[in-house]
């Protein structure tokens, strides 16, 4: 998870980005969890990787307001942002 300090930056890039809000989904929103390749993923914006670096490679996905990190390759949630 990124630090505290960086959390605020991540939660304002991300925000800004015109993403579809899924408001239904067939799996649970928990860490570990394998999201559906029949879900649309979105990549991890370049301004969230240069303030996170860690998260290079990953995607994303908005449900319900709250966005969800995917892991590259397997899209397990490893995070979850209340929007």
């Amino acid at each position: 998870a990124p630090p505290a300090a960086t959390q605020t930056q991540i939660v304002s890039a991300i925000k800004q980005e015109n993403v579809e809000n899924v408001p239904n989904v067939n799996f649970n929103i928990n860490i570990g969890v394998a999201v559906p390749s029949t879900v649309r993923f979105y990549p991890m914006p370049s301004r969230i990787v240069e303030i996170y670096s860690e998260w290079r490679g990953y995607d994303f996905i908005l449900v319900n307001g709250r966005y969800i990190i995917l892991r590259p390759q397997t899209h397990e949630i490893v995070y979850i942002i209340e929007g």
